[in-house]
């Protein structure tokens, strides 16, 4: 199955304007509205050590969507062993779903211990396999240091 510009436009606009969609979603690019690329804006999960985070992500949607899930990259520098240097950010989630894929990234907030095997970042892997306390410090001395809702101004065009 393939997936058409004006089928992924509409979903974006579906999404929008649903009452219930907790993500603020749009075109990565406003000059340039790519239908395959977006961008959303995402908060830290409450309870986890990225709550005060802002984080700004791109998704990238390949013509074989929903066969194949979007990837995601977050843009600023987030601490987390499942997020690699370049922002790629390592997932599994149930479904391929936007909605799915996005749950899984929030969870990530939460699980950042979960399958250190196949950890994308080999620092702070080492650092939480290492010394656990270390990793929380620094991955959120990295939330204030990069995850402002005011550094997010940076990604808009």
């Amino acid at each position: 199955m393939v997936v058409t510009k004006e089928e992924i436009k509409a979903l974006l606009n579906k999404l929008q304007n649903d009452p219930s969609c907790r993500y603020d979603l749009d075109y990565f690019s406003e000059k340039n509205p790519d239908p395959f690329v977006w961008k959303a804006i995402m908060e830290g999960t409450q309870g986890s050590i990225y709550e005060d985070g802002f984080f700004m992500l791109k998704i990238v949607f390949t013509e074989n969507y929903p066969e194949n899930r979007p990837s995601i990259y977050f843009l600023n520098k987030i601490f987390h062993p499942h997020v690699s240097s370049s922002g790629a950010a390592c997932i599994v989630p149930t479904k391929n779903d936007i909605i799915s894929v996005l749950e899984t990234v929030e969870s990530m907030f939460l699980d950042y211990d979960a399958d250190l095997d196949h950890a994308y970042s080999e620092e702070p892997k080492a650092l939480y396999k290492e010394n656990p306390d270390k990793f929380i410090t620094k991955a959120k001395e990295w939330v204030n240091a990069y995850a402002k809702l005011e550094d997010l101004d940076q990604f808009y065009d």
